[in-house]
């Protein structure tokens, strides 16, 4: 199966006939995952990944971490019994000082505050795999689409130069990139970091709860926003 033709067969949970719910077989799910899953690792190991579960790590600079997430299919929906990729950037001290987490041995795509799904970036769309088809080709095809496209996204965002360089300047990037940037130049350049707030601040077009956690982060870091 190509990748292009899962688009037109994914697979099916219900019986026309019957119209009762067919799950495939959740221990065979399992270990095809795994399969998929340790080929993925051996291909990330020599780039410095740590894998717990089927998320893999990499600290690139001091409080910036790549990540790459095997996302499995919810039970119960359309997806389940496939898999897709997705990969992410975590910056430290945005990731503290916004949520008051701590400090995680492994960080999960939702921490991060840049995002991108490897499909978006091979082919241009979304795209899951199915466990239960030929796992060496699926996971040929995510190794391939990673050495092509994933890796060089994810170096785009290695270090803090990079990231204040880049977000911003990418279609995949988060409507609050410019948030983001301004969180991490508030330890490096001050009167940059309040001018990114201030922009936007002011871009926030509605007076709502976003607008409002935003000047109540602000005040927390000595930043005084004009209305």
């Amino acid at each position: 199966m190509g990748i292009f033709d899962f688009l037109k067969n994914k697979p099916k949970l219900i019986d026309e006939k019957s119209e009762n719910i067919v799950l495939p077989n959740k221990e065979e799910l399992k270990t095809n995952l795994d399969r998929i899953q340790n080929e993925i690792f051996q291909f990330l190991k020599p780039f410095g990944f740590k894998k717990k579960g089927k998320t893999f790590n990499r600290q690139t600079e001091e409080g910036i971490y790549q990540v790459i997430n095997i996302q499995s299919g919810q039970v119960y929906s359309n997806l389940y019994g496939s898999f897709t990729i997705n990969l992410g950037i975590m910056v430290k001290e945005v990731y503290e000082l916004e949520s008051n987490n701590k400090q995680k041995v492994i960080y999960q795509d939702y921490d991060c505050q840049i995002r991108e799904r490897l499909p978006h970036l091979t082919i241009k769309q979304d795209h899951w795999w199915t466990i239960l088809d030929d796992n060496n080709k699926s996971a040929k095809e995510v190794i391939d689409g990673l050495s092509s496209h994933g890796l060089d996204w994810l170096d785009k965002f290695e270090n803090r130069d990079k990231i204040c360089r880049n977000l911003g300047n990418f279609e995949c990037d988060s409507p609050r990139g410019k948030l983001d940037v301004a969180l991490i130049e508030i330890h490096r350049d001050k009167s940059k970091a309040e001018k990114l707030f201030q922009e936007y601040y002011n871009d926030i077009e509605i007076k709502n709860g976003h607008k409002e956690y935003v000047k109540g982060l602000a005040d927390r870091l000595g930043i005084i926003l004009k209305d």
